[in-house]
């Protein structure tokens, strides 16, 4: 084979491999979320309990707090010490950090957060601009929600309070014209667009010299897509065709897909002939130049101003995912309602549903504010597969197909609309008061989640008619390109500071996740010594790049996908632990798929069981279990990773009031333990209990009725 043609199927096969020539999926997983639960709050354990169990949580990942506010809000500093605080010393102790990318609340947490202090301190970075200079007081409002500054919690941390900018998420798909154009901040910024304008020189050293800085500058930063397309253009102008298809086809792994952009650009001119360049031009899909491309979430990406990763410290915003997972007070949904909303979620994942998306166009000024964008999804969920209607009423009116949808108006009733939200489906509305749980009014987003909704959004405050605090149109074209429910609303709003996200983060409807076999390591099997642990993806519907390997929630291995895994289990203690291959889809998304393996270590002999007389109790009963171990000091009863109790000896008993667990499906182990502080705990197979109570079927409502004249957006 000739050498050109022989690298030119190098950049084939590498494309092929990445999966860029296929639909993008969602990211991230149960192993990737940490639920906070408020554990004074029976709404909260729950709602905890069966989300656990129906999404398979591991125990590592669920953190429970006490003593929380019992409000819809509380301060910026209570915030932090009571809750984000907390958060994060549990993530780092539990050795956590590497694998996080979601943290997500059960019910009854505080919805809004008075950020004044942050805003005051905002307002003094502009007190002496001229007055034409200053900006805007409504932007810049003194409430947050939770989800947002759990989403900065970098800057919360640092009492940094940049993150009241409309454009601080750098995880926000911002129009395309960015993405080649500004990729870094400050004095790199600036050599990069030397750099650029290094491009218009005729001197073929110089186009040498820049694409030799450029090489440097993307060895540095290997996810920055306007650094490899700038030196694919370089290469291009010096008529060095190889080179520049090269690094045109990194810029296809890296997320570029606007052919038409690249067949007008006149840098390429001098390659237009060359066979290899012509091929992988080929390949590039031939997307609008519209916004930036729709990627997965990792809390370890720093994203730089135009959506890429940077890698250079200080080059890019790190976030985590956040989301609500039900609001059951005030003027929430009832317990019922919350429950059923995440069954149907979870339910709905992979499933690809059908439907139509409707977007609203009124001459409500709700509506009006986002109606700019709407050709623009249309286009692209078309492109896609999925047909969508504007319409002239504020809701969709008999519509039985709704997969999701776009509006804008202060008061609705969708039982009376008719419609019906197709499972997994969004509902998203702009106006005032959507996410202010304590206030009456306008209709909040929990209109949306009991009539089907698998998430719904809404600000905390008044945000005026800024769009910027809304969700985009382009969230409905992310979550039906595959993305999980939390990558796209964070991926379709620039300013989320004041929006409540409420619904199951990890709900991914459109999604084809991939699939791993695991072979030799049967369920509860007891093991000890080295493991060699074979696996398969080659019925995967989708390729997959690399498999993740995580004990008992950690994340302690990754590695390609060649088909073994050595464990070795010396170093690890006996008894019950619970390991997790995850493949993860070789496409930009980064999607992922499981298999869940509970095993029995036994290199010591040493065991403990639980036992009881019933699996089912009512939440007024007191649990009676059993304990025994052939080793230790003590035995500990251990619920989602919090130890509930401990008696000593190698039999005893334990006593619990169910209260203490919450309703629903729950998960108990026993942990033997050992005086000698040296000595590794030993965990026993764990039990499943169900506790049963009365479901409410009203919402509660502590909001006294005032007379509160709505205050439309201006």
């Amino acid at each position: 084979m000739p050498a050109a043609k022989r690298y030119f199927t190098l950049i084939l096969i590498c494309l092929i491999s990445f999966g860029f020539l296929k639909r993008v999926d969602a990211g991230g997983g149960p192993e990737n979320l940490l639920l906070v639960v408020n554990a004074d709050s029976p709404s909260s354990k729950m709602i905890a309990n069966y989300y656990i169990a129906l999404r398979q949580i591991p125990s590592q990942n669920v953190v429970y707090l006490n003593g929380l506010p019992d409000s819809e809000r509380t301060s910026l500093d209570e915030f932090r010490k009571r809750i984000l605080k907390p958060v994060f010393e549990e993530i780092q102790n539990r050795g956590l950090a590497n694998s996080i990318d979601y943290i997500v609340y059960s019910a009854d947490f505080p919805t809004a957060i008075n950020i004044a202090e942050h805003w005051k301190k905002f307002s003094e970075r502009f007190k002496n601009l001229p007055a034409d200079k200053q900006p805007d007081r409504r932007v810049f409002t003194p409430v947050a929600s939770i989800n947002s500054l759990t989403f900065y919690a970098s800057a919360i941390m640092a009492d940094e309070p940049s993150y009241m900018m409309l454009d601080a998420n750098n995880y926000f798909r911002k129009p395309a014209s960015v993405l080649l154009r500004k990729p870094f901040g400050g004095e790199l910024q600036k050599r990069f667009e030397q750099l650029r304008a290094g491009l218009d020189v005729d001197s073929d050293e110089k186009l040498r010299n820049s694409a030799s800085t450029l090489e440097a500058l993307y060895k540095k930063n290997p996810g920055q897509l306007a650094v490899a397309y700038a030196l694919a253009q370089c290469y291009g102008k010096l008529g060095e065709g190889d080179k520049s298809a090269q690094w045109l086809g990194r810029s296809v792994q890296l997320g570029w897909m606007f052919r038409k952009q690249t067949e007008a650009d006149q840098l390429f001119e001098n390659v237009a002939d060359n066979d290899m360049f012509q091929r992988v031009l080929d390949l590039v899909p031939d997307s609008s130049f519209d916004f930036v491309p729709t990627r997965g979430f990792r809390s370890r990406y720093a994203f730089g101003p135009n959506g890429m990763i940077n890698s250079t410290p200080g080059q890019g915003n790190r976030h985590y995912l956040s989301t609500v997972l039900a609001i059951t007070r005030n003027q929430g949904n009832n317990e019922r309602e919350a429950l059923e909303q995440l069954q149907r979620s979870i339910r709905a994942d992979a499933t690809r549903p059908q439907g139509t998306f409707y977007f609203v166009e009124t001459a409500d000024i709700r509506s009006k504010t986002r109606q700019p964008e709407f050709q623009v999804a249309i286009d692209a969920l078309k492109a896609l597969g999925y047909p969508s209607e504007i319409i002239k009423t504020k809701m969709p009116v008999r519509a039985k197909d709704v997969l999701g949808v776009t509006s804008g108006t202060a008061r609705f009733n969708w039982t009376q609309t008719g419609s019906r939200f197709v499972p997994g489906a969004i509902g998203d509305n702009f106006t005032s008061y959507g996410g202010r749980m304590d206030s009456p009014g306008q209709t909040k987003l929990t209109e949306f989640l009991r009539n089907g909704a698998a998430g719904a959004s809404g600000t905390v405050i008044e945000p005026y008619a800024i769009a910027q605090k809304f969700p985009s149109p382009m969230l409905h074209v992310h979550y039906a390109r595959g993305c999980s429910l939390a990558e796209s609303f964070y991926q379709s709003v620039s300013g989320p500071t004041q929006l409540m996200i409420v619904g199951d983060a990890l709900c991914r409807p459109f999604a084809v996740p991939p699939t791993i076999e695991v072979k030799g390591l049967q369920p509860n099997a007891k093991i000890k010594g080295p493991q060699i642990i074979n696996f398969d993806t080659s019925q995967s519907p989708v390729r997959v790049a690399a498999v993740q390997w995580y004990l008992d929630g950690r994340l302690i291995h990754q590695q390609a996908n060649d088909g073994m895994f050595v464990m070795e289990t010396s170093g690890l203690s006996d008894g019950y632990h619970e390991i997790r291959a995850v493949a993860i889809g070789a496409s930009m998304i980064e999607s992922t798929g499981r298999k869940i393996i509970p095993i029995l270590i036994d290199n010591q002999e040493r065991n403990v069981e639980l036992s009881s007389k019933h699996q089912t109790f009512l939440d007024t009963d007191t649990l009676k279990l059993s304990a025994k171990s052939n080793w230790g000091d003590a035995i500990g009863l251990v619920h989602n990773g919090r130890m509930i109790a401990q008696e000593r000896g190698q039999n005893v008993e334990f006593e619990v009031k169910a209260t203490l667990l919450g309703r629903g499906p729950i998960k108990l182990e026993a942990v033997a333990l050992d005086d000698d502080p040296k000595s590794k705990s030993v965990s026993s197979l764990p039990i499943t209990l169900e506790i049963e109570g009365r479901l409410s079927t009203l919402r509660k409502n502590t909001n006294p009725r005032k007379k509160n004249p709505e205050k439309k957006p201006q």
